[in-house]
């Protein structure tokens, strides 16, 4: 039965008692690299689930934005907001191509760049769509 305390794994026999040398209370090891446990704090788990639950659902509402919104406004990125774009970039980066990063961190960032490319699919297509209706619209006036 394995238990952790703040990285460290407790090793027990199958019958609860402690093993290793005779007389040792405890045998004591370092957990290896992306060994996964149970236990979790409770900011780690806000880390690891909260923030990427929070990226796919915020990505959704982009794309809700995109559908909803008045196409008369332009809403591309201006100035500084252009970071955004390498932000997405990356994140598509390492979903597509990250080695040694854990599924659900793929998943997410993946799932991330997904929407936020749909949003901006959508949002591009319902512009194209309401300035051609404006330019057939001119058109049939004059």
């Amino acid at each position: 039965m394995l238990s952790a305390t703040h990285g460290v794994n407790l090793i027990d026999g199958p019958d609860g008692r402690a093993t290793g040398a005779p007389g040792a209370e405890r045998l004591w090891r370092a957990r290896p690299p992306g060994c996964q446990d149970r236990s979790m704090s409770f900011w780690e788990g806000v880390w690891r689930i909260g923030v990427p639950v929070g990226v796919v659902v915020a990505s959704g509402g982009m794309v809700w934005t995109a559908a909803t919104e008045s196409p008369t406004e332009p809403w591309w990125p201006r100035g500084w907001q252009w970071l955004w774009v390498l932000v997405w970039l990356r994140a598509a980066g390492e979903a597509a191509f990250g080695d040694n990063r854990w599924w659900f961190e793929r998943a997410w960032k993946g799932s991330g760049a997904l929407l936020i490319f749909a949003a901006v699919a959508v949002g591009l297509w319902r512009r194209y769509r309401w300035r051609r209706r404006l330019a057939r619209d001119a058109q049939v006036a004059a």
